[in-house]
Parts: structure tokens; C-alpha cells; sequence
């Protein structure tokens, strides 16, 4: 009866406290959905091929209620929902695995840690990926029937909504494997119908996708377009490097936030809430002072006997080798593997010697208040506040500025004119002409009653030359200028006339 009322509550902790703090991924997707008139291709992309797709149709499904919401509000409201089943999921798992009434509080340790909260009330696409995995595990798991058209199913939905999960191919195979107590030739069979059925599949939805957008099926632009990335992205062989982003990685998987976020927000509530976060951390640390004295931790043999350990470590490690070189600083990357790591300390904790069973669940049930307690005060809460991130409260003043109409010439393509064009629907965003072609550019907009300005990145091409600086000493207007200045955001817009 209890799990049924904690993941309600869970559900409701995510939709009172959206973020404000935006992932980029999510201000795009959102741009794409809202911008696609119909579904066509324009919904389709490489390394999420039909996340938007899915976010079309929930989007389309809303405001076919009546509900006048906004994608990235549509889009945070699926994924707080999809991750409530993910958890529902990962709990059946742990249930089953462990049979203990510590899954329920592993299960919570999972649904609060810093980053899956953090995406789960957030628009973006590793959400609905790891549901997808979770589920085909679950279904991969040895003690059961082998069904790997039903694996491949989930799995390939997976893929789908992100190409990372496909680092899951190996452990889902292994576990199909150990189901199948049969023949080595009705193992080998059923792994042919698995992965028969998801690289087709897959490979036959990439090949659509790819004809549909542009018309062709060349070999080489094929490859270039499934293996696309962005500009910034690439591999890092900085060995020392790469392991300091994999430690804190981890560490900021489960915890993030800082104490400066709660300047301005510090009600009465909330100091008690502080209060109660200090006395749990002292009674926590005197808990776990006595527990270490008399705890004795299982050797790393009898864990690997069990098979779901070894098919969760597999979990792990893979991606583990791939994320220490690609990209190792993205923390959220590591969703991918945070259901494995849940299972592995929950077997750790509920074979480890000192104390019954009751004691263990006591001082984990002290952990993980601590943990939904701290991610909340310094993460979380602060979050929902548009004003604690710059670009969200400054991109919401604008609008008090521009009119409808206002056009604003861009230098680059980024995550800050995403979120500004997407929070200003009425303005009209135009990359920067050269400098000759500025005064012909400018003139129909003002002649049409509307005004023209520039934001940072044009501001810094014009002024990277001669030519461009004195035409922006002549034209811009000084007074005009808007912006912050402030963790690490740089955003400036001026007016600018002909």
C-alpha cells in the first residue's frame, strides 16, 4: 500500500517545482514542436530520431483538451509522468530481485538523485529512453521466459528516443542468453531473433528518416548524418582530465546545488527545512560512525555469483568506457547507468553483514531524507524560480522591450538565442548580413513600423573588425543596451537604426 502512496507524491514534488533552469536540448525541442505545422521531417533528428515526434503528439493531445500550454511545459509535464513509471519500474525490479523492503527506499535514492530529478521535471529526451531500457531489462531479467521480440520492442524505442542507449545491446543480450536454458543453438536463435529484430528495425527507421529529409540514399552523407554531433562535442584522451570529470560526475548524479541559490528565497519554511536538513545530518553521521565499526561488506566474489549483478556491473562498466572519453563532463549522460547503479547498491546493502535488516533500512531511510532534503533546498526549489537563472529572467524582461515585429540579427546559432527567440515568439531572428548589406536590411524594418537589434554574438562580430565596429559606433544606440552580467552568462542586446 505505501509504494502507491509515495509515487503520487513523487509525481506531485515534480509538478509544483518545474524547472526554470532549462536545458538547452529541451528550449529546442520545444522551438521544433511548436514550429512543425504538421508531422513532417522538420521533427526528425540523428541523435534523438523521434523524441519530437512523441513530443508532437503530446503537445497535440493537449491542446486538443483545451490545455493552452506551451511544448516545454507539455514536455515537462510527460517527463515528470514518464519518470514516475520509471520508478514504478525500477521498484518491481529491486522487488523482485532483492525481496526486501529496501527497494522502496532505493527506489527514492533513484527518483531524488540531483541529475534524474533535475531531467525528470526538465523537457528533454533521456527520460523516455531510460523508461524504454528499464522496461526491456526488466523483461531480460534470467528468472524469466525469454521473450526477445518483447526486448527488442522496448529496446529499440530506446534507441530511438536517444542513440546512447544503444550501450545497452550487450547486457540485454547476456541476459538473454541466461534465459534461454536450452541448447547453445536455441540460445544462439534467440539471439539472432533479438538483434535481427532491433538492428533492422532501427536501421530501417534511420534509412526512412534519412530518404525523407533528403531525398536520397548516399552511402557516405548517410553515415556522416547517423553519427552527427554538435560542434563543441568530441572525444577527450586527457586521461587525468577525464577521470576528475568521471569522479565528480557521479558525485553530482546524486547531489547538486549550491547554498548562494537560496539568496532571496528564505521564508520561514524554508529555514525550518534547513533546520530539520542539520538534524538529520548530525543524527545521520552518528548512525553511520556505529554502523562502520560493526559492518562487515560483502567480498567482491560473493556478489559476482549472482547473475543481475554481473549483468548490472556489465551495465555499468560499458558505459563507463565510452562516457570516460566522450564527453566524460556531461553528468547527465550518466542517467543511462544510474538504474544499474541503484540495483548494484541495493544488493551490496542488503547482503552486507552488521545490524538487521530493519538497522540497514534505518540509516538508509536517514540518507535518502537527507538527500531529498538537500537536493531540494539547493537545487530543486531554487530552480523553479525564473530569476535564479539569468538567461530565462532576462529573455522574460525582454518581452516588456521588444514589440511585436522586432527583428534581431544573430551572429550564431546558440543555447541563449534558443531560449529567447522561444520566450519572445513575436519577434523575428535573422542572421547577421555583412556590413554592406546591414543599412538595406534595416530600412524595410523601421519603414514597416518595427525596430532592429543586435545580440551578443552579432554585437562581437561587428566589432571584431574595423569596417563593423565603425558601423556599430554609428548606428547603435547606446542608451538601448540590455543584458546581464552574472554566472558566467554574458547576454547583451542594442538597438540598433539606419
Amino acid at each position: 500500500m505505501l509504494p502507491w502512496i509515495i509515487f503520487p507524491g513523487i509525481l506531485a514534488v515534480y509538478w509544483l517545482f518545474p524547472t526554470k533552469n532549462y536545458y538547452w536540448d529541451g528550449i529546442f525541442f520545444a522551438r521544433v514542436i511548436e514550429d512543425a505545422q504538421q508531422l513532417n521531417t522538420s521533427l526528425l533528428h540523428p541523435n534523438h530520431l523521434l523524441y519530437n515526434v512523441f513530443g508532437y503528439f503530446f503537445y497535440q493531445a493537449a491542446r486538443s483538451l483545451g490545455l493552452n500550454w506551451r511544448a516545454v511545459e507539455v514536455l515537462q509535464v510527460t517527463n515528470s509522468l514518464v519518470s514516475v513509471l520509471s520508478a514504478v519500474v525500477l521498484y518491481r525490479i529491486l522487488s523482485l530481485w532483492l525481496r526486501s523492503h529496501l527497494a522502496l527506499l532505493l527506489t527514492l535514492v533513484f527518483a531524488f538523485s540531483a541529475t534524474w530529478w533535475q531531467f525528470s521535471i526538465d523537457a528533454d529526451a533521456y527520460i523516455l529512453s531510460v523508461f524504454c531500457l528499464l522496461l526491456a531489462f526488466r523483461y531480460a531479467l534470467p528468472e524469466f521466459k525469454p521473450r526477445p521480440f518483447v526486448v527488442a520492442v522496448f529496446f529499440i524505442l530506446a534507441i530511438l528516443v536517444h542513440q546512447l542507449a544503444v550501450w545497452c545491446y550487450p547486457v540485454l543480450a547476456l541476459s538473454l542468453w541466461w534465459q534461454t536454458s536450452a541448447s547453445p543453438h536455441q540460445r544462439a536463435l534467440t539471439l539472432i531473433r533479438f538483434s535481427v529484430t532491433v538492428v533492422g528495425t532501427v536501421l530501417g527507421a534511420y534509412v526512412l528518416s534519412f530518404y525523407l529529409i533528403l531525398g536520397t540514399l548516399h552511402l557516405p552523407r548517410f553515415l556522416a548524418w547517423i553519427s552527427s554531433y554538435s560542434p563543441d562535442a568530441s572525444f577527450s584522451f586527457d586521461l587525468l582530465s577525464n577521470l576528475g570529470y568521471t569522479l565528480r560526475g557521479h558525485l553530482r548524479l546524486f547531489f547538486n546545488g549550491r547554498l548562494t541559490l537560496l539568496k532571496g528565497l528564505l521564508t520561514p519554511p524554508i529555514i525550518g527545512l534547513i533546520g530539520l536538513l542539520i538534524v538529520l545530518l548530525v543524527v545521520w553521521l552518528g548512525l553511520m560512525v556505529r554502523k562502520l565499526r560493526n559492518t562487515s561488506w560483502p567480498s567482491v566474489t560473493k556478489i559476482s555469483r549472482d547473475r543481475v549483478v554481473r549483468l548490472v556491473a556489465l551495465w555499468i562498466l560499458t558505459y563507463l568506457a565510452f562516457l570516460f572519453f566522450w564527453l566524460p563532463h556531461n553528468t547527465f549522460y550518466r542517467l543511462f547507468y544510474l538504474p544499474a547503479i541503484i540495483l548494484l547498491l541495493g544488493r551490496v546493502v542488503s547482503i552486507s553483514k552488521g545490524g538487521s535488516a530493519e538497522k540497514r533500512s534505518y540509516g538508509l531511510l536517514f540518507f535518502v531524507s537527507l538527500m531529498i532534503l538537500g537536493n531540494f533546498l539547493f537545487f530543486a526549489f531554487p530552480y523553479s524560480h525564473p530569476e535564479k537563472f539569468p538567461p530565462l529572467a532576462a529573455a522574460l524582461d525582454m518581452n516588456a522591450v521588444w514589440k511585436p515585429g522586432t527583428v534581431v540579427f544573430y551572429g550564431s546559432e546558440n543555447s541563449n538565442n534558443n531560449l529567447f527567440h522561444y520566450f519572445n515568439r513575436s519577434t523575428i531572428w535573422r542572421p547577421l548580413p555583412e556590413v554592406g548589406q546591414l543599412e538595406a536590411e534595416l530600412r524595410p524594418v523601421y519603414e514597416s513600423g518595427n525596430e532592429a537589434w543586435l545580440e551578443e554574438g552579432a554585437i562581437d562580430r561587428l566589432n571584431g573588425t574595423q569596417e563593423g565596429k565603425a558601423w556599430f559606433e554609428q548606428h547603435a544606440q547606446k542608451d538601448t543596451l540590455r543584458g546581464r552580467r552574472e554566472r558566467g552568462h554574458n547576454i547583451r542586446f542594442i538597438k540598433v537604426v539606419p
